[in-house]
């Protein structure tokens, strides 16, 4: 095991690497290629069967594609549809205005949060401008709403109070799908509680403007990339997420499945397991395989990271004599150099 981590030479090699990908032909799903897993009956339950089951589950999907159509996860429609709401009215604004709260400006300590235009290298940090603007909220230990930048309310009435119902919202499901994940990797069920008192996350609100379909020389919409995080949980209403099949050997177009998820195991999650849990590599477009109309696209992922000081060892069931753990103990912190995308 390598005892040192330099996240600039990690995102460095990510980025080069990504940049060798030929993503010319993606195809569109086929029945198996993005597995469901149905996490309702140990939500309504909570035994120790239904959460088996869910487990299974969530292992052959991590373990053989990196992503997942979550369902049965409580977060009712009603939920999904304001926070799309919500989204499409703030990038409804007038450039100038949602330029007030840019992110990583300088008279705003906290970086990485705010308004991001049409045309940043930056989430995923690439040579060419992503095709999408979004609207970025972060939370942490010594994070609250307020060190985020929001526009007054007079400007855009009950937005902040919207996106902070949804941030609640989000982050109880992804704590409560926590002990699946224990479970998944053959650990106690509140084996991550201690990782996640205060978990590091962002909430994003993107939007793609109408676009045409893509040459090879245009921009994407989120360049291609891996997750930094433990997972992330995406909301899209419309196609345009296309994700790396191992199985297939192929790009395949995410589908849209109303009122569900799409869930992702990133990075951290993958050096965690000691590479057990795929990171699969994606991207984004207004477009996708065989769909070309230009319409406005939505997407809401939530980028969910244990507490951002918390050191991840690699888990007790993912090494031994014959399967030494590949990676040292990191944290987010120290892994920060390698930048989230969609």
């Amino acid at each position: 095991m390598d005892p040192t981590f330099d996240a600039e030479a990690k995102e460095e090699a990510l980025r080069e690497e990504s940049e060798s990908w030929d993503t010319t032909a993606p195809v569109e799903a086929r029945d198996g290629d993005i597995p469901t897993v149905d996490v309702g009956p140990y939500f309504e339950s909570g035994t120790a069967t239904d959460l088996q089951a869910a487990a299974d589950a969530l292992r052959h999907a991590s373990e053989t594609v990196g992503f997942h159509q979550l369902v049965g996860h409580g977060v009712s429609q009603a939920a999904i549809d304001a926070i799309f709401h919500q989204t499409r009215r703030f990038h409804a604004l007038p450039l100038a205005l949602k330029s007030t709260i840019r992110m990583d400006r300088d008279d705003w300590p906290l970086k990485g949060c705010g308004y991001l235009p049409v045309g940043e290298r930056k989430l995923p940090r690439r040579e060419k401008g992503n095709a999408n603007e979004a609207f970025i909220v972060k939370a942490d230990r010594d994070i609250e709403s307020e060190h985020n930048q929001w526009l007054a309310d007079d400007d855009l009435p009950g937005f902040r109070a919207g996106v902070e119902e949804f941030g609640t919202i989000i982050t109880a499901l992804a704590l409560r799908i926590l002990p699946i994940y224990a479970a998944a990797l053959d650990l106690p069920a509140d084996f991550f509680e201690a990782g996640f008192r205060h978990p590091f996350s962002r909430l994003r609100l993107s939007h793609y403007p109408p676009a045409e379909p893509r040459t090879g020389d245009d921009a994407y919409g989120i360049a291609p990339h891996v997750d930094t995080t433990f997972f992330t949980l995406l909301l899209q209403d419309g196609p345009g997420l296309t994700i790396y099949s191992h199985e297939r050997d192929r790009w395949v177009s995410v589908p849209v499945v109303d009122g569900a998820f799409v869930v992702n195991s990133g990075e951290l999650l993958r050096q965690w397991s000691n590479d057990r849990f795929l990171s699969t590599r994606h991207y984004a477009h207004n477009t996708s395989a065989h769909n070309t109309s230009a319409r406005d696209r939505y997407s809401i992922p939530f980028f969910f990271n244990a507490t951002s000081d918390y050191p991840m060892e690699c888990l007790p069931t993912c090494h031994g004599p014959d399967n030494p753990a590949k990676y040292p103990t990191i944290s987010y912190n120290q892994s920060q150099g390698v930048i989230q995308g969609e």
